[in-house]
């Protein structure tokens, strides 16, 4: 038998058998001889150790550093599982005071034809108009526009031009109106303030 044995013996079987006895003895001489947590982070490439290759329950919250995972970490269902129930809603709270919009329409003669205001006075040939109203407007937002405003029978048209307002009294405001080419103008405008 052992006749038969070497003449099927060549130089690519013997080197081939040895080299897997030394494949298989390095493998096993190395989970033989490496010490216990010899191999960290620096001895493992990039990525290459998965979920795949972790036991059941091998991470758990003691191996994990606190706060160093971030809500980018955990997967959309789970944050969806954290999330608590709304609770019940709160109570209504008390409802602000409304906002007042005092309002005149002036035609350019002066009084007022609509609106809230108390008064428009106007001295003809001037074109300063002072409006009043019953309360305080120091405060309140005032914006002014040349506009049509019935006049008595007719309706007072504007022509081109500009109009500014003045807050400088507690209840009541300047309002000056100019033709296109800035010279003062007698002429109609509607007055807003937003308190």
């Amino acid at each position: 038998m052992l006749g038969h044995l070497r003449s099927k013996l060549s130089f690519a079987n013997v080197t081939s058998v040895i080299a897997l006895f030394v494949a298989l003895g390095g493998t096993g001489y190395a989970a033989v001889t490496l010490p216990r947590n010899s191999v960290g982070a620096d001895q493992l490439k990039s990525r290459s150790v998965g979920s795949s290759e972790l036991k059941t329950n091998a991470v758990t919250s003691r191996s994990i550093k606190s706060r160093s995972v971030g809500l980018s970490d955990i997967t959309p269902a789970a944050r969806t599982a954290l999330r608590g129930q709304a609770g019940p809603a709160g109570p209504t709270g008390p409802a602000g005071p409304a906002g007042v919009t005092f309002r005149a329409a002036v035609p350019a003669g002066g009084t007022v034809q609509r609106g809230n205001a108390s008064s428009a006075e106007h001295q003809g040939g001037t074109n300063e108009y002072r409006v009043t109203f019953a309360q305080d407007v120091i405060n309140c937002v005032a914006t002014a526009t040349l506009a049509t405003v019935p006049s008595g029978a007719g309706v007072d048209q504007p022509v081109a031009g500009r109009v500014t307002v003045t807050q400088d009294q507690a209840r009541s405001v300047l309002v000056r109106t100019f033709a296109v080419d800035g010279t003062p103008a007698e002429q109609p405008f509607n007055l807003v303030l937003a308190c």
